[in-house]
């Protein structure tokens, strides 16, 4: 009986193979795997007893190391007749195989590598470490209040000391770099709307071993003046957007582009952008500085017969561009790039805006702190000549339209129950919006 008991058994054993992966072994639906074997023995009735093992480290050999074999696992349907039919398959009933889920590697698991480099294993800092974020920009900018905001709650997140300054004037905020540099600043984040006028500080700051990272506007002078990485609106994409928005809702005609700063080399990017992507006629810039009669007169005296669509890029200049533009010519597409929040939301319900590229300034300030405290602890200082690029981080801007403010507004929205006061403030913001068109 040795013979068809051996033949048979094998088949057995395949086949038993074939029934457990056909019901489901946890490997098969995973990804992860285990080694298993199979065991049989001849009974003295002359069946075949089939059982299957796993290697487990709970069954770890002591002295060599290796990994053990568990328990024979014994399903109920295990055992062949002596007079079972050759050449036919035969199944064990189902079972499961239960794979252990394996445990992060350790450093030294993960290869040759001595792991250093963060800040606290390379260049330790503690809360009277000095860090400095130094921005152009005007007060009133609500951007820049949401930027600072992130800012102030990255500060306590971390615990550090970080110094926060605005400057309209470029001059104030190159002195305000040295300042950083003088008081001893382990790091500075700057903006570079104007880069010329910043870049003595900069490399006074380099030479000073400070390491700087940039942010906001200036992404593609980031290396040339010796920033580590640069966190931005990718600006080019905002006028790329812009455009496909514009001609999504135009025919054709010419667009004005609204720069609300003297000198902001992001700004110029967004509307060389918008230039570069609109087919359907010229992109005319509107520069607010230049304006005797207000920003509201400046921009409705741009507006010829053939003019469809007008960008703010900042919300001010956005309700300014509506106050002038929304009544006299309400067919023309008015958009604006902005963070601000509830107003142009509440124009978008109104009508009175098509649609708002949305800026993402929290972000931008998080984002920031981070790389300031990055490039601290970088293990790859310039003068190594390692990397010759600023690291770029690249926001890309989110269009919002009214339907999507309506979508906030019905029925069961996770915004209402998350934020409930900001939720508020957007229906009181809309009323008000509804109160105004109807009072003019």
């Amino acid at each position: 009986m040795s013979g068809p008991i051996g033949y048979v058994s094998v088949g057995l054993i395949l086949g038993l193979i074939i029934g457990g992966l056909t019901t489901g072994l946890v490997w098969a639906t995973t990804q992860k795997a285990t080694e298993v074997r199979l065991a049989a023995r001849v009974l003295e009735d002359g069946r075949v007893e089939v059982a299957l093992q796993q290697r487990s480290a709970e069954a770890l050999d002591p002295l060599t190391g290796e990994l053990g074999w568990d328990d024979q696992i014994l399903p109920r349907a295990r055992f062949l007749a002596s007079d079972a039919t050759p050449d036919q398959w035969y199944q064990s009933t189902p079972f499961v195989l239960t794979v252990p889920e394996p445990a992060a590697p350790t450093l030294v698991e993960v290869g040759p590598f001595q792991i250093s480099g963060t800040p606290t294993s390379n260049r330790p800092f503690d809360n009277e470490t000095l860090f400095c974020v130094i921005t152009h920009g005007e007060r009133g900018d609500f951007f820049w209040f949401q930027v600072f905001s992130a800012l102030l709650d990255a500060q306590r997140w971390n615990d550090i000391n970080l110094r926060t300054e605005l400057h309209p004037l470029s001059s104030d905020q190159a002195l305000a770099i040295n300042q950083c540099v003088e008081d001893g600043a382990a790091a500075i984040a700057t903006t570079l709307a104007d880069p010329d006028a910043l870049k003595p500080a900069l490399e006074a700051a380099a030479e000073a071993g400070v390491r700087v990272i940039s942010f906001n506007s200036g992404a593609d002078l980031a290396t040339d003046v010796g920033s580590a990485a640069h966190v931005a609106l990718d600006e080019t994409s905002v006028g790329e957007v812009a455009a496909a928005e514009f001609a999504r809702r135009v025919e054709g005609g010419d667009l004005l582009c609204i720069l609300h700063e003297p000198i902001n080399t992001g700004l110029e990017e967004r509307c060389n952008s918008l230039e570069a992507n609109y087919n359907g006629g010229d992109v005319l810039r509107v520069r607010l500085a230049d304006a005797d009669d207000g920003a509201a007169g400046t921009i409705l005296s741009q507006v010829g017969e053939n003019v469809v669509g007008a960008l703010a890029l900042n919300a001010n200049t956005a309700y300014a561009m509506a106050d002038a533009l929304s009544d006299q010519h309400p067919g023309i597409v008015l958009a604006a790039v902005t963070a601000d929040f509830p107003r142009p939301l509440a124009m978008l319900h109104a009508g009175r805006l098509s649609f708002v590229l949305w800026s993402h300034a929290l972000e931008q300030g998080y984002l920031t702190t981070t790389s300031l405290l990055y490039a601290h602890g970088s293990p790859f200082p310039p003068e190594i000549g390692l990397f010759g690029e600023a690291t770029q981080v690249s926001i890309q801007p989110t269009v919002i339209t009214a339907e999507a403010v309506q979508r906030l507004l019905h029925g069961q929205n996770p915004f209402q129950q998350a934020l409930p006061a900001w939720f508020s403030a957007l229906e009181r913001a809309i009323a008000a919006e509804s109160e105004s068109s109807d009072n003019q």
